[in-house]
């Protein structure tokens, strides 16, 4: 029991790795729920991660999508319009359009890298803007025609600003830009960056708060269950956990581990029970044998020719003594335990015919009429040597207490609930009914038996099989008084139907 405690308790103890003495002091870091906690938060991280970046790839292809699209409709503007209207139409409408479209940085320069014109909003950002427009398209050097994609930022009074724009080359000495002013969504995206910070700031707080108080909560229920296996261990098996209604996990193994200890504490009183009992069923037969050989010793005093006879006596009483000792051993074993060890469907109906042949024989020797009736196909569910034994003691008894010239009847069926009944009828003197509920008692014996060998406890074996089967132990009346005979007496070992 004690190895089972400390089985237990170690298996819980390494589950959330705290102390119970007195003090609780958890190990909090490699706790369970905390590390699950941890480990909920990590993946948590990891997946926010992976949608963000998602989103923010999303959102500046998107970005980029609109703003070269924009910047194409405007490029494509002036291109039309040098087409029909020439070079210095271009120019006249980079300078007249920039209250218009303010977002957007506009220019024209030649071959040798000289501004022939540029809007309000590229003046505004300084000489870099426009420098940067003008490197870029030269480092470029589309063909007439082509349209290269470029990329500058802005350093100005009012900070950095990005611009994603497009350079045309119009013919060998006029190219025209166009940016569009990026800024926007640069701060949708420093906004949702910091929305997501702050949101998966928040969310990790409160998960380590609410994984520290499922942690506390869960430590404080192993510990009640820690504390009971403590007391357990220490001696104390009525000690149990509380059990709080909630219908959780915890109070699953609460309920399972108190039913545990019900049986283990049940167990032990068994065994206690069984010494005890043993000790002192065997007071009295251990009584008698150092009676017997007192009296012994004494005739060998007095005659030492009697001493064979007394040592042959002796031996008998030994004999008898074990015999005893195995019996209540059998009951108190079969009790301990409950049920019968090692039970099995076996052929009822070829144990009776079997016991029937053997105890026909007995019968005959002392002048009783034997018969039986055995109803044939009938199986029982048990042990085949406990019921053997019980069937043994039921014979045993009827034949030893029926005078010359009764009878015994001996029969086997199923009755109308499907129970199995092994019987006994005898036409001896009976057991009156105030006798009945008590002569299945250990060595209990009526005043009509004492004459006859045997110490009171064939019907305790009976009694205890037919329990261990879940079964019972009937005592009923004979058949009645006829001539010089009975009333008699019928017991019946009942064994439980079948299930099935």
């Amino acid at each position: 029991m004690t190895n089972l405690v400390h089985s237990i308790r170690s298996r819980i103890e390494d589950l959330a790795r705290f102390e119970v003495s007195g003090v609780f002091k958890p190990n909090f870091f490699r706790q369970t729920p905390f590390r699950l906690t941890l480990v909920f938060l990590a993946v948590y991280v990891f997946v926010a991660a992976l949608v963000f970046g998602y989103i923010w790839l999303a959102t500046a292809s998107e970005s980029a999508a609109f703003g070269n699209a924009t910047v194409d409709a405007r490029l494509k503007s002036l291109r039309e319009l040098d087409v029909l209207q020439g070079h210095a139409a271009v120019v006249g409408r980079i300078l007249s359009d920039d209250t218009v479209e303010w977002g957007y940085a506009k220019g024209a320069f030649d071959a040798s890298g000289q501004l022939l014109a540029q809007n309000s909003r590229t003046k505004s950002e300084g000489q870099s803007l426009s420098r940067a427009m003008v490197q870029a398209g030269l480092e470029r050097d589309p063909h007439p025609g082509d349209i290269a994609t470029i990329g500058v930022a802005s350093s100005s009074k009012t900070g950095e600003t990005r611009f994603q724009g497009r350079v045309q080359r119009l013919d060998d000495d006029f190219y025209v830009f166009v940016a569009m002013d990026m800024s926007w969504a640069d701060h949708g995206f420093r906004q949702e960056l910091k929305a997501a910070l702050g949101g998966g700031l928040l969310v990790v707080m409160l998960g380590l708060f609410v994984g520290t108080l499922i942690n506390q909560e869960v430590t404080r229920s192993v510990a009640r269950v820690t504390a009971v296996l403590s007391q357990v261990q220490e001696g104390n098996l009525k000690a149990r956990i509380p059990v709080r209604d909630t219908g959780d996990e915890i109070d699953d193994l609460s309920i399972r581990i108190n039913e545990t200890l019900d049986r283990m504490e049940k167990t032990m009183g068994n065994l206690k029970y069984a010494g005890d009992a043993i000790a002192h069923d065997l007071r009295s037969p251990l009584s008698r044998l150092r009676s017997k050989l007192e009296v012994s010793l004494f005739e060998v005093e007095q005659d030492p020719s009697q001493a064979h006879d007394a040592l042959q006596r002796a031996l008998e009483e030994t004999d008898q003594l074990l015999r005893t000792f195995q019996t209540v051993f059998a009951i108190s074993r079969l009790q301990a335990a409950g049920q019968a060890p090692e039970q099995a469907l076996f052929p009822a109906s070829d144990l009776a015919a079997d016991m029937a042949e053997l105890y026909e024989a007995v019968a005959a020797d002392k002048g009783l009429e034997f018969e039986s009736e055995i109803e044939p196909g009938v199986r029982a569910f048990g042990n085949r040597d406990f019921v053997a034994q019980a069937l043994a003691n039921l014979l045993d008894n009827a034949i030893k207490y029926t005078p010359e010239g009764g009878g015994v009847t001996f029969r086997l069926r199923r009755t109308s609930q499907r129970e199995i009944e092994f019987s006994i009828t005898d036409t001896g003197p009976g057991v009156p009914e105030k006798d009945r509920p008590r002569i299945a008692e250990r060595f209990v014996r009526l005043e009509n038996s004492r004459s006859l060998p045997g110490v009171g406890l064939g019907l305790s074996m009976v009694d205890a099989v037919a329990v261990a089967h879940k079964g019972r132990l009937v005592i009923d009346e004979g058949p009645g008084r006829f001539g010089d005979q009975g009333p008699g007496l019928r017991t019946a070992l009942v064994l439980p139907p079948l299930q099935g």
